[in-house]
C-alpha cells in the first residue's frame, strides 16, 4: 500500500493498493449513517446492500441538478446529519457528484471517494473540485470541497475496458508532460494497453503525487493549479458541443 498526503482545505490521504470493501466497512463503523452514491452500471460488480446505496445514471448524465435534488430528498428521508457521511464509488462523474452533494448537504458533511476508473484514480477524485453540469457548460456549478480520504483499489481496473483505460491514460500522460518525465520514460516502448496495465499501480502513484503536490500549493486555482487544465479547455468545449 502507498499513501500520499494532501494539504488543502483539509488534510487527507490518498491510499493506493487497498481493499475497497474493507475500507467501506471501516467507514460504516465510524459513522452512524452512510449513503453510498454509485452508477447503476456498477450494481452487479459492487454487490452492495441495496438499502445503503443510491444508484444514479451512468456517465455525465448523473451530473444534473435533477439527480442532485433526488439525492437531497433521499438524504432528508434518511435524516443524514453532520455526524454522518457520503461515499462516492464510480468514475470521475460520480466523485464529482458525490463531492458536490456532500458540500451542499447541511453546508458540508464528510465524504469519501472510491474511484473505479483510471481517470478518476489519477485526477477526478483528487483535489476537491466537485460539480455538476448545466445547459451553459460543464462543471459550472460546484464547490471546492475535498474528500476525507481517497481510496484506490486497482482491482477495479481489471473490469475496465481498454478504451476507458486509454481515456484515463491520457490524464497520466498529462502529468508526465507537465511535471514528471519519469512517467513518460516508463510508457516509452510500451505498445499496447495490455503492456501498460502491468504498470498501473506505479503510474497511478506517480500521477497522484503530481496532482497532490499542485493542489496542496494552490487549492482554489489561483495560478499554479491551472497547469492541471492542460487540454481541458478544448475537451470541455467538445463535450458541450456533443451534449456530453
Amino acid at each position: 500500500m502507498v499513501e500520499i498526503q494532501v494539504s488543502s482545505d483539509r488534510e487527507y490521504r490518498i491510499s493506493i493498493g487497498v481493499d475497497w470493501r474493507a475500507e467501506c466497512e471501516s467507514i460504516r463503523s465510524r459513522y452512524s449513517k452512510v449513503l453510498i452514491i454509485a452508477p447503476a452500471e456498477l450494481k452487479g460488480l459492487l454487490d452492495l446492500d441495496e438499502e445503503s446505496v443510491f444508484y444514479v445514471p451512468d456517465g455525465e448524465s448523473q451530473k444534473d441538478i435533477a439527480i442532485v435534488s433526488q439525492i437531497w430528498e433521499e438524504l432528508g428521508r434518511r435524516q443524514l446529519g453532520r455526524a454522518d457521511a457520503i461515499v462516492g464509488i464510480g468514475g470521475g462523474a460520480t466523485t464529482d457528484l458525490a463531492g458536490f452533494v456532500a458540500a451542499t448537504w447541511l453546508r458540508g458533511v464528510d465524504w469519501f471517494a472510491i474511484p473505479t476508473t483510471l481517470a478518476a484514480m489519477v485526477d477526478a477524485s483528487i483535489g476537491g473540485k466537485t460539480g455538476i453540469n448545466t445547459s451553459s457548460g460543464k462543471n459550472l456549478v460546484g464547490a471546492f470541497y475535498s474528500p476525507n480520504h481517497v481510496i484506490i483499489d486497482t482491482v477495479f481496473l481489471d473490469s475496465l475496458s481498454d478504451r476507458d483505460y486509454a481515456a484515463g491514460l491520457a490524464e497520466v500522460i498529462k502529468t508526465g508532460l507537465i511535471a514528471d518525465a519519469t512517467i513518460l520514460n516508463r510508457l516509452e516502448g510500451l505498445n499496447t494497453i495490455s503492456e501498460v496495465r502491468g504498470y498501473s499501480a506505479e503510474l497511478i502513484e506517480k500521477s497522484a503525487r503530481v496532482k497532490a503536490d499542485v493542489v496542496s500549493k494552490d487549492f482554489k486555482e489561483g495560478r499554479l493549479r491551472e497547469i492541471l487544465n492542460f487540454g481541458h479547455t478544448f475537451g470541455h468545449a467538445v463535450e458541450k458541443s456533443m451534449d456530453y
